[in-house]
């Protein structure tokens, strides 16, 4: 005798309900120990590649060294001070601080500029790190530049000094940089061209794809 087919519809559905709720979806707490998880393939836990970090880490370097460039440009370009005046009591020693601090502003300005628009050419698809290695870099860079400067002028003019001279007369004849906070010029203005010709690039230049 067959069955109706209300029954056989209704034991269908619950035998296909039994089947759904033995195979919880993943994730499932319930789970059985013996099911193996699938991964999805494009998950990645770490989510920079190392072609990207090394990108970052050019860029670090690359503008490291370039403080050694930008020290001998600064030596090369900042205002001379002179040592005859400033001991005959004349304030000149404090125009030429003003513009020996602010020829390094530019000088790492420009470098700055340099600096970004490598960054854009190399690596303005890797992500995080070109940036993360502009800042490093920059900071460091603009440290080397300060010291190498100071390294090359320095001795020059407190030479011109007389035996004996205070360390007041020292320190204001001194040639170094007097105003820390231009140290940071240098990442600020790598990192502003790297904004602006990414932003720019989407409209103008088509991005490249892996």
């Amino acid at each position: 005798m067959t069955k109706p087919l209300a029954d056989v519809h209704s034991a269908g559905m619950r035998d296909s309900y039994d089947v759904e709720q033995s195979h919880p979806p993943d994730g499932f707490a319930g789970a059985p120990e013996d099911w193996q998880m699938i991964e999805d393939p494009a998950y990645r836990f770490w989510p920079v590649t190392r072609a990207e970090i090394l990108a970052g880490v050019v860029c670090a370097v690359a503008m490291a060294a370039s403080g050694l460039l930008l020290g001998l440009l600064w030596a090369a370009a900042a205002p001379r001070l002179d040592v005859r005046a400033v001991l005959a009591g004349s304030e000149i020693a404090f125009d030429a601080q003003a513009g020996i601090d602010v020829y390094f502003a530019m000088i790492c300005a420009v470098g700055g500029v340099v600096g970004g628009a490598f960054a854009f050419w190399r690596g303005r698809d890797a992500g995080w790190p070109v940036p993360a290695g502009l800042t490093v870099g920059g900071i460091g860079g603009s440290g080397l530049a300060s010291w190498i400067g100071h390294l090359l002028r320095s001795s020059r003019v407190v030479s011109q000094l007389p035996d004996g001279a205070s360390h007041l007369v020292i320190q204001l004849v001194d040639f170094r940089l007097r105003s820390p906070g231009f140290c940071l010029v240098l990442p600020a203005f790598s990192l502003f061209v790297l904004a602006a010709l990414s932003w720019l690039s989407v409209f103008l230049v088509p991005r490249r794809h892996p």
